[in-house]
């Protein structure tokens, strides 16, 4: 029976607001890498280093933030990496050089590094089982509205006043945002606002509450197969997804010889298509076959290998003869990626051992960011090298393959159901 009161969807509201003015603040250096390049003479390889640095630093926090989300929690860990953000966003406006705007880069991987393992352990406190989809949807579909957004935004405000305009702009973005998450969000055991009606139908669902844990849990969790068959699945996922994010703008206006605000205004569709498909697919629909009695790994596994599947449509965008057409092909693809993301990234708040949902949520991400940064720098080398986009983009669909492979095996009946006694939600 659905409760009075709606302060978990509240609060998944704040979720998915912080992951939005994150890939804000990540998207900003893609609009503004033929800029960049030209004002500091890069050539595409050049730009790769740039576009990437974030990557590297963001990678190389994940498993420390899983860590310390699981024993701080959400709400804390937030309040100091949001304020850093909007630091980084001004440290690369006033960059001098590019060495400068590396270090920027990597101070604003560092402080994004909590986020969206924060945010899956965050869903997985706050939500039942029977919504799990839909408010993992609204934290991940957040990335794609981002992009959507950002993108013509971002390229409308750095054709009038410059790309440094652009970086004040997120920065001020990430100021208001640090506000509202102060005054707004409390974990599950300290929010007034939580009525005892909502509190028990959370519990009942299997919410797993603050569910805090330590360096001992995930040791545990890292003996367990499964848990690396994931890991490497969704490292699969975010490569491709992250070339896409990084170089849509750059491949258009090279391919296609299309201004920024026009590349902007391309770029926008596809994520656009994403978000939409995220949503429905897979948030709504897949909680709405569990809550009518369809097997729940037998769904989670079709939505999320059929996901990846359509994905691989990424591989005709680099032979596209117009913009249009590609813009078709990467919407296919970026609609494919986004309805498996709900699925991959509630899959730790379902396996995980206790105390470990956002360290497993950590090594999900370290795995994926890693193969992100690599990406990125392999497809600048690849383009430069071959003249096109084509080998780069034909590289994700071998890469997208491995990641259904690994998903069939790690979702294989054996997996545990959706089950089990729920963590207790205490006042602290």
């Amino acid at each position: 029976m659905e409760p009075r009161g709606g302060t978990r969807w509240a609060m998944g509201g704040l979720l998915a607001g912080g992951i939005l003015v994150n890939f804000l603040d990540r998207t900003a250096i893609s609009v503004a890498s033929s800029s960049i390049a030209d004002d500091f003479g890069l050539d595409l390889q050049q730009l790769g280093v740039v576009l990437s640095a974030f990557t590297w630093s963001y990678c190389l926090v994940q498993l420390p933030a899983g860590l310390l989300v699981d024993l701080l929690g959400v709400s804390r860990l937030t309040r100091i990496a949001s304020a850093l953000w909007a630091v980084a966003g001004l440290l690369t406006a006033v960059a001098g050089g590019v060495g400068p705007i590396i270090a920027a880069r990597l101070l604003l991987g560092v402080a994004e590094g909590p986020s969206m393992v924060g945010a899956s352990k965050a869903t997985a406190a706050w939500f039942p089982l029977s919504e799990r989809g839909m408010a993992t949807a609204m934290f991940d579909g957040a990335t794609k509205l981002a992009n959507m957004v950002a993108f013509p935004v971002l390229a409308f405000v750095m054709s009038e006043w410059g790309w440094r305009a652009g970086f004040l702009f997120t920065s001020v973005i990430s100021v208001l945002f640090t506000a509202v998450w102060w005054w707004g969000y409390r974990d599950p055991s300290t929010a007034r606002s939580l009525r005892p009606a909502e509190r028990e139908f959370i519990l009942d669902g299997g919410a797993r509450d603050i569910d805090r844990g330590g360096a001992r849990q995930f040791r545990s969790a890292l003996r367990s197969g499964r848990i690396w068959l994931l890991s490497c699945g969704f490292a699969c996922y975010g490569y491709t997804i992250n070339i896409v994010l990084t170089w849509m703008p750059e491949f258009l206006q090279r391919e296609f010889h299309v201004r920024l605000l026009q590349s902007g205004i391309y770029s926008m569709i596809p994520w656009a298509v994403a978000t939409v498909a995220e949503l429905i697919v897979g948030g709504w629909l897949v909680d709405r076959l569990v809550r009518r009695g369809r097997n729940p790994w037998t769904v989670r596994k079709t939505v999320l290998t059929c996901g990846l599947a359509l994905g691989a449509t990424i591989g005709a965008a680099g032979s596209a003869g117009s913009p249009g057409v590609a813009v078709v092909w990467m919407s296919l693809s970026l609609a494919g990626l986004a309805i498996a993301a709900p699925v991959a990234w509630g899959l730790p708040g379902l396996l995980a051992p206790p105390g470990t949902v956002g360290a497993v949520s950590g090594l999900m991400n370290f795995l994926n960011t890693a193969a992100t940064a690599g990406g990125v720098l392999l497809t600048g080398w690849l383009a430069q090298a071959t003249g096109s986009f084509h080998a780069p983009f034909l590289f994700a669909v071998a890469v997208l393959a491995v990641g259904v492979a690994l998903y069939r095996r790690a979702l294989r009946p054996a997996a545990p159901v959706d089950s089990g006694p729920a963590r207790t939600l205490h006042r602290v």
